[in-house]
């Protein structure tokens, strides 16, 4: 997936949705730091995605993406 993609749908989902999402295209990712290890979607996500540059991450509040 190409960075656009990536925010994209990082913008049009909750956090779980989009782990989902990654799984299915099978794209690699990373979790960074995780509030509730039950519920990504609770709490502070925040996620390392292949096909963003080294060090970019993507942050999710209570399942919204903060960009």
């Amino acid at each position: 997936m190409t960075k656009k993609q990536i925010i994209t749908a990082a913008t049009s989902s909750t956090a779980s949705k989009f782990i989902e999402m990654l799984d299915r295209k099978k794209v690699s990712f990373y979790v960074l730091d995780q509030d509730n290890i039950m519920d990504p979607n609770d709490g502070i996500f925040n996620i390392a995605v292949e096909g963003l540059s080294d060090g970019e991450a993507l942050l999710f509040w209570d399942g919204e993406f903060n960009p």
